[in-house]
């Protein structure tokens, strides 16, 4: 089956709306908001899903502001859609205080290169936050404990519409991770990640892997991830069959204190 971006944005635009408190429109898009976790900037973004043609960048960042700022919030995120546009505006957004965040949908079209002999475990929500709640205090956005903990529990509200989680341990520590959203028939692998002092041993591999398998046990045709396009994981994720699809950007601007 052929599939598209617009295939796979939808399945995430719906992700959005089943685990944010609510959506509106705004001039070129949806924005999807959420109060309970104010300091999660992918539970309160704007979705820019048209080309945005003829739109500068000051209007899109004042509409972040009109949107993201009328709730009180004070970090702003925006993704673009179309790659054409980001590249346009990129400029004028970096001078508005925004990071440009180029990244890229791979679809699992191949058989991997070598398949880790690595096991894997799924675990439940409440095993998994913990984990996740470590694997976040070394990350330079994890300003805080309020962060961590409800960038942490947001998965409570991930698991309650059917993501699961898969842990690679080693000699009982978690060292490896990740997450898998399904929905007839698609299926997202996100948040991968390995405990530094654990890399190059294969198990942030043998956990992907591992997702791809049950999302395709459990019927999806189409399996799916984004990764930043300028990062190392790209050449991983090759190797494990992934292809490129598409490219598209987030434009984030840090809270002000």
């Amino acid at each position: 089956m052929e599939h598209s971006r617009t295939t796979i944005a939808a399945f995430e635009r719906d992700l959005l709306r089943r685990t944010t408190q609510r959506s509106e429109s705004f001039a070129w898009g949806t924005a999807f908001l959420d109060e309970r976790f104010p300091l999660r900037w992918d539970s309160n973004l704007l979705w820019a899903e048209t080309s945005l043609e003829g739109v500068r960048a000051a209007e899109l960042a004042a509409e972040c502001d009109r949107v993201l700022g009328g709730e009180g919030l004070t970090h702003r995120n925006v993704l673009v859609e179309d790659e054409e546009s980001a590249r346009r505006m990129a400029a004028g957004l970096a001078g508005l205080g925004y990071e440009w965040d180029r990244l890229v949908t791979m679809i699992h079209r191949r058989e991997p290169e070598r398949a880790p002999d690595v096991p894997v475990e799924e675990v439940d929500v409440d095993t998994y936050i913990p984990i996740v709640r470590e694997a976040l205090r070394p990350e330079p956005y994890a300003t805080t404990q309020e962060v961590i903990d409800q960038l942490a529990e947001h998965r409570r509200v991930l698991a309650d519409v059917g993501a699961r989680f898969f842990v690679a341990y080693v000699d009982g520590v978690a060292a490896s991770r990740c997450e898998l959203y399904t929905r007839d028939g698609i299926a997202q692998v996100e948040d991968v990640g390995t405990v530094p002092e654990f890399r190059n041993r294969g198990l942030g591999s043998a956990v992907v892997l591992w997702a791809v398998a049950e999302a395709r046990a459990a019927g999806a045709d189409l399996v799916f991830l984004n990764a930043d396009a300028d990062d190392w994981p790209v050449a991983l994720y090759g190797r494990l069959g992934f292809d490129e699809l598409a490219r598209w950007s987030g434009f984030v601007r840090q809270g002000q204190t």
